[in-house]
């Protein structure tokens, strides 16, 4: 065997192991991984049911509440004025505010789950596609050792041979002139 040969071969061999024990490894990972994050991708969740009922239900009782405070405020200017219609003015605008309110609030709510279920989206396309590279990378990564190991494993090949190339090329070479002159 020539020299070196035996260091190539076994940084050829412990490479291809390592690249396989990697893709071993990132196949489980991605077996476990893949079909959450692909979930994510196809069926993101967003917030729950309750917690947009949570949040439509603060908005209609902030809405509720500014509604009702301005009709008890329209009570008590009525009752100092003496006057019973000074107030329905200001509970009119009044309402018409806490319904745009209530509007806008139920709209945000809306909106942010939209953006939360399109976070949601990329970060399962963002997770695929480290996963992806993650396993791809690593075991490709080992196995750029292997060339290496087969170029070491060549260069010690022609080394071992070098020895017979300087002594006997002069030998042939004398041979060879020799036989030819009648020598």
């Amino acid at each position: 065997m020539a020299r070196g040969s035996t260091q190539a071969t076994t940084a050829a061999t412990s490479a291809q192991n390592l690249s396989n024990n990697l893709a071993s490894n990132a196949n489980a990972l991605y077996g476990e991984l893949a079909p959450e994050l692909e979930t994510e991708v196809t069926h993101p969740a967003g917030y729950s049911p309750t917690d947009l009922a949570a949040m439509d239900t603060a908005a209609q009782q902030s809405a509720g509440g500014s509604q009702a405070a301005a009709v008890g405020q329209g009570s008590l200017l009525a009752s100092r004025t003496k006057n019973n219609g000074t107030a329905d003015a200001a509970i009119g605008q009044s309402a018409r505010s806490a319904g745009q309110n209530l509007s806008n609030a139920a709209l945000k709510t809306q909106l942010s789950n939209a953006n939360l279920k399109q976070h949601e989206q990329q970060s399962g396309l963002s997770g695929l596609e480290g996963l992806t590279n993650a396993q791809t990378g690593a075991s490709i990564g080992a196995l750029g050792v292997v060339p290496q190991a087969v170029n070491a494993n060549n260069g010690a090949i022609n080394a071992s041979y070098d020895w017979a190339k300087y002594l006997l090329d002069p030998a042939m070479q004398a041979a060879g002139s020799s036989f030819r002159y009648g020598g």
